[in-house]
């Protein structure tokens, strides 16, 4: 695995229990994220197809000088790209200019491309964007053919990309996932049925569009998403404890194909129902962290290789107890602060 190879210091003569534990401690923290990347501001491409060499650092996309999409790359020698979508910026616009999970391209092989969503540019005072688009234009499909595009200058096979997300950003992942063939989308905590969110009806106010209603891109369809969609993988994080994603968004998928969810791993088709547990921390924040990122990747890549659905169950029901601990820690943490 990439980050036990990484995360390594061997002893060396007259090393001291301190100088091993400090030199460890330096080996791990090399592995978070390199601020240089933040500070690189590479070139402004005129369009999404123009990649032929793309630098590390910041890059936009647009016609002409419009920044449309700003994204931040951190390129390694690897055949697999990951790709980081943003959630809800909620009232704190200064956010929307943040790239989520950026810190974490070192604990995994893999070159990392976020992308910032561009609704919160295009619309002033919008909380939650889902890189939706406008009634005329799919953002969506035009992010897939700028991921595709950066795949192919870095000479990575659409097979080996991830589309990794939480809340909003998951939703973006699973919907984009469609138009690139044999990738994998990761969400947590998505918002599948996005008219079920509180901020739906802001969004419906500045952006004129009902998620409810039909779209002809099929924006807020992900029945027709699964249906449509043999070769790519769909990996759904669900937290058990939070009403407004295992109720309303888990639930009713699982009763639309008729198939039963159950705690751990389950898989319906080319879907793949992860639930997990944060004990009585039952919120949708309750999200990922390092540790448990590296996992999920390890996961990703094990159901690549074939790893039988039994021992993947295993390894997930494993991961779960690690996870909850470490929930039930911050609970335990919180109450005594409060």
């Amino acid at each position: 695995m990439y980050f036990s190879d990484k995360l390594c210091w061997q002893y060396t003569k007259n090393c001291s229990m301190k100088e091993f534990g400090a030199n460890l401690d330096r080996v791990r923290k090399s592995m978070q994220g390199d601020k240089k990347f933040l500070e690189l501001y590479g070139p402004h491409y005129n369009n999404i197809y123009q990649m032929e060499d793309l630098p590390n650092g910041r890059l936009s996309f647009g016609e002409g000088q419009e920044e449309k999409y700003n994204c931040l790359l951190q390129k390694k020698d690897s055949n697999y790209l990951y790709v980081f979508f943003n959630g809800a910026i909620g009232k704190n616009i200064k956010c929307k200019n943040n790239f989520n999970r950026w810190k974490w391209a070192n604990l995994i092989d893999a070159n990392v491309l976020n992308i910032l969503d561009p609704m919160y540019f295009l619309y002033h005072d919008l909380p939650i964007g889902w890189y939706w688009g406008t009634s005329e234009t799919d953002f969506r499909q035009e992010i897939a053919a700028l991921i595709k595009n950066a795949a192919s200058a870095l000479k990575v096979p659409f097979s080996n990309i991830v589309l990794y997300g939480s809340s909003a950003g998951g939703t973006a992942a699973i919907y984009i996932a469609h138009y690139i063939p044999g990738c994998t989308a990761v969400a947590l905590n998505p918002q599948i049925r996005p008219w079920k969110h509180e901020w739906h009806k802001e969004f419906k106010e500045i952006v004129k569009i009902d998620t409810e209603k039909y779209d002809k891109f099929h924006i807020n369809n992900f029945y027709w998403h699964l249906d449509n969609t043999d070769d790519c993988k769909y990996i759904i994080l669900t937290n058990c404890r939070s009403r407004r994603d295992y109720n309303w968004q888990l639930v009713p998928v699982a009763q639309h194909y008729d198939f039963a969810v159950e705690y751990g791993l389950t898989r319906y088709k080319n879907l793949y129902s992860w639930i997990f547990d944060t004990g009585e921390i039952g919120r949708h924040s309750a999200l990922d962290y390092p540790a448990v990122f590296i996992a999920i990747d390890n996961f990703v890549r094990s159901l690549k290789e074939g790893v039988p659905l039994k021992q993947l169950n295993s390894y997930v029901k494993l991961i779960n107890e690690f996870w909850r601990d470490h929930w039930e820690l911050t609970f335990q943490i919180e109450k005594q602060d409060t």
